[in-house]
């Protein structure tokens, strides 16, 4: 897993690391926020207001570790929403929101089924394993966006990983 640090030059001005930012990573915390919120509408309004938190920082010129700093915020903002949304029952997959909107597979059935799972676990889970398989970082940058140790990181990806496995036996189960 590399990180990307983002030199500063000494004729650099707040607005090029702002174009930097959006052309760098706008898709990416779409991506992320689309499968903690699981829908495109609610992750578009999400990334925006996201982008709108870290430009009004006065901090951003002197960040060193802009991808866990953005997710970070994206993480807490997504959460946020959610509570204030009171979700208690996630999106079903016929209100709209479907998985291959944003491309992670090319292959409906498995959107399907990853729609399943991933509406069967909480806003918190959904988080790290997108942060782990789907974005592929590792423990130590998740923990950083997390605010949680590494070992802890760890150890609550093996609980998601178990819970995930339960549900794909529940549903295989189902299917008999």
């Amino acid at each position: 897993m590399h990180t990307k640090i983002f030199e500063q030059s000494i004729d650099e001005t707040k607005d090029d690391r702002i174009s930097y930012l959006l052309k760098e990573y706008y898709q990416k915390i779409y991506v992320y926020c689309f499968n903690i919120l699981r829908n495109a509408h609610d992750a578009e309004d999400a990334v925006q207001e996201v982008f709108m938190k870290a430009f009004q920082n006065n901090k951003l010129m002197k960040i060193e570790n802009y991808n866990a700093w953005l997710y970070k915020i994206a993480y807490h903002h997504c959460l946020n929403k959610m509570k204030r949304k009171s979700f208690i029952k996630f999106i079903a997959l016929d209100g709209g929101a479907k998985i291959h909107d944003v491309s992670i597979t090319n292959n409906p059935s498995i959107d399907i089924e990853l729609e399943e799972i991933m509406s069967q676990l909480k806003a918190k889970e959904r988080a790290l394993l997108v942060l782990r398989v789907i974005e592929d970082k590792d423990f130590a940058e998740i923990s950083l966006i997390l605010n949680i140790t590494p070992a802890t990181a760890r150890k609550r990806y093996e609980r998601v990983k178990i819970k995930v496995q339960k549900i794909i036996e529940r549903t295989a189960h189902d299917e008999k």
